[in-house]
């Protein structure tokens, strides 16, 4: 039953009408005789009804105002009363939106009806009030852009997801945000045959005209009354989303070509070291004066030129750590001149400038050197068929007062050694230059470019702690910046000292090509090639060699027979090298010896034990031995 206050100055009246109410179950607040009496009333908030007699106050206009203040400030439903049936009268009271109308006299039964009528539309409007409330926070306070439009795309009404991404508020086009023009006109025809769209993909931008990648649901509200329609729209903003859709596919090829170049590099290395050492072997049997010298020696300059590249494609795929140390970019960039004049070709202009000073880095020369030919080389493509063709060469010191982003990369603020490539050839357009420095992305004909030389300057400025920036202009050239931080001069007498230390511990006397003992050695390779070529010339050596190809015929060999020292490579299959030294017997892990063509950034060689990088050459595998067997453990 309902609270209901009963308003009459009758008193009689008043009284039955609250004795009638109440008979019915209702709880009765009043009745009151002024309606000033009932608009001061503290209970006036739990009432649910009111019933009040137009005639309470010294005008029926008033009565009607305070009729309507009474339903609209307190959202009390209110019945009127009135001992007027004339048409004024109640066309006046019907101003009031009152939930019913009592004429006097009146019976029990018509006010007991009138009441049940009045609080059935009461709760059925409060329902009706509550969900849409409800429905409208859950518009305005969605997490997704949301708007009702006409049929032109004129934004009717919006939520604050949608005034924030578009920043577009009611009146307004939505088409003024959707970068393709026919866009909308496609999207009302699909909804005037299918009624809804689920899922639409738009590229549409925000207030300030950066792109967006977005989502777009569609569907037709129908209003048979005005026999009009709007389309209600919902927003995902899937720009986010979508970048980093698009770096996990980048980092899944990149790690695919990483281990590419890997097992590239690793069976190239190999090779190299079978070619070094026959080579070494070979140049050992030839006199000095001998004209097949320098053959030898052409050999080996290009076996140490093949031995770079592998490196460099290593470092590319992060396969394996640089050697770096304190070296002097500005310097190392005059020494590449000369090689770089000749990669841009006689019909270039190739200057160079160095600024004066030393530019002191933290890195390994073939870093800076891999970094130099391909930004010329880039330069040089860019330059095909244009007149008074130029590349610049500039490296110099720099300083940032701030913390600066350099394309994704935010840089601290110091000072920086910086190599500039800039050149006067046919620029990029914004669509290439965001591209430019993806691997595989090249705007050179087939079979001319791979798309790596900028990817990889890219990749050697993320090793070095620096960035790489690019500008460029279509018709008028490209700049391409290498930032690296410069050594501090405390951290450049930490670096030569450090160094200093690893060359005294690197120092290994020259020996000749001869075991004095005879050592049993147990050489362990996946090559069969390079497996025969240490085997043979270790034999040649002086040594008593076993062979093996893999970790498990290595263990076989180590339980039937002792070794003096065991020759292991890294990258075996199955059990590898470090797996298979774990497993040797405490004799045999005293004298180790690891080699590999191609070592994992992971991979943790145990302490002690030293490592050749392939290709080495006899005379460095034969002293690693030596100093093994030599060793006391």
């Amino acid at each position: 039953m309902a609270t209901i206050a009963v308003v009459e100055k009758e008193a009689l009246v008043a009284l039955d009408i609250a004795k009638t109410l109440a008979y019915a179950g209702h709880s009765i607040l009043g009745p009151f005789y002024r309606l000033k009496d009932f608009l001061d009333e503290p209970a006036l908030g739990r009432c649910e009804l009111a019933i009040i007699d137009m005639d309470t106050v010294q005008s029926s206009a008033r009565g009607v105002e305070s009729a309507q203040r009474i339903w609209l400030q307190n959202a009390v439903p209110i019945v009127l009363i009135t001992a007027l049936s004339d048409e004024a009268t109640l066309t006046e009271a019907k101003g009031a939106n009152p939930f019913g109308i009592l004429v006097k006299p009146f019976s029990e039964q018509e006010l007991k009806s009138t009441i049940d009528i009045a609080l059935y539309r009461s709760n059925m409007e409060g329902k009706l009030a509550s969900s849409e409330r409800r429905y409208r926070e859950l518009f305005d306070f969605s997490m997704t852009a949301r708007c009702i439009t006409d049929g032109e795309g004129t934004v009717e009404v919006t939520n604050k997801a949608f005034r924030d991404l578009f920043g577009l508020s009611d009146g307004m086009a939505l088409t003024l945000r959707l970068s393709d023009a026919q866009s909308w006109p496609l999207v009302c025809s699909l909804l005037s045959k299918a009624g809804q769209i689920e899922s639409r993909e738009l590229s549409m931008t925000d207030g300030s005209g950066a792109p967006l990648d977005i989502l777009g649901s569609f569907s037709l509200i129908l209003f048979p009354e005005t026999k009009s329609q709007r389309i209600s729209a919902e927003f995902f903003n899937e720009t986010e989303s979508k970048r980093l859709r698009e770096e996990l596919h980048q980092a899944q090829k990149m790690e695919a070509l990483g281990r590419l170049a890997g097992g590239v590099a690793h069976d190239f290395n190999n090779i190299l070291t079978a070619i070094v050492g026959h080579s070494e072997m070979l140049k050992m049997d030839i006199s000095p004066k001998s004209p097949l010298r320098e053959d030898v020696d052409g050999i080996l300059q290009a076996t140490d030129r093949a031995r770079q590249l592998t490196q460099q494609l290593l470092s590319f795929s992060r396969k394996q750590p640089f050697s770096p140390r304190k070296i002097d970019a500005g310097q190392l960039a005059r020494d590449s001149s000369k090689l770089l004049r000749k990669l841009t070709g006689e019909g270039v202009f190739f200057s160079v400038f160095v600024a004066e000073g030393s530019l002191p880095v933290f890195a390994d020369p073939i870093q800076i050197e891999q970094a130099l030919i391909n930004l010329v080389a880039n330069a040089r493509d860019a330059l095909e068929n244009r007149p008074d063709p130029r590349i610049t060469l500039i490296l110099e010191k720099r300083n940032l007062s701030q913390p600066s982003l350099f394309r994704g990369v935010l840089l601290p603020g110091g000072d920086y050694a910086t190599i500039e490539v800039a050149d006067n050839g046919i620029g990029m357009s914004p669509e290439v230059a965001e591209e430019a420095f993806e691997p595989y992305f090249t705007t050179k004909a087939m079979g001319k470019g791979t798309g790596l030389g900028l990817a990889i300057v890219s990749s050697v400025a993320v090793a070095l702690s620096g960035a790489v920036d690019l500008h460029t202009e279509q018709g008028k050239g490209t700049s391409i910046v290498l930032w690296i931080p410069l050594l501090s001069e405390e951290e450049s007498q930490k670096a030569e000292k450090m160094e200093e230390a690893g060359a005294l511990s690197n120092q290994t006397e020259a020996a000749e090509l001869h075991f004095v003992n005879s050592p049993r050695i147990l050489v362990v390779d996946d090559d069969e090639s390079l497996l025969g070529f240490l085997a043979t010339m270790l034999g040649k050596a002086g040594a008593e060699v076993s062979s093996a190809l893999n970790g498990g015929e290595a263990l076989l060999k180590t339980e039937r027979a002792p070794f003096d020292i065991c020759v292991i490579d890294i990258n075996l299959p199955g059990i590898n090298g470090i797996s298979l030294y774990e497993r040797l017997s405490v004799q045999h892990k005293q004298r180790c010896v690891f080699i590999t063509g191609r070592l994992d950034v992971e991979v943790q060689v145990p302490q002690g034990i030293p490592l050749l990088q392939k290709p080495f050459t006899p005379q460095t595998l034969i002293n690693a031995i030596k100093g093994q067997l030599a060793s006391v453990i």
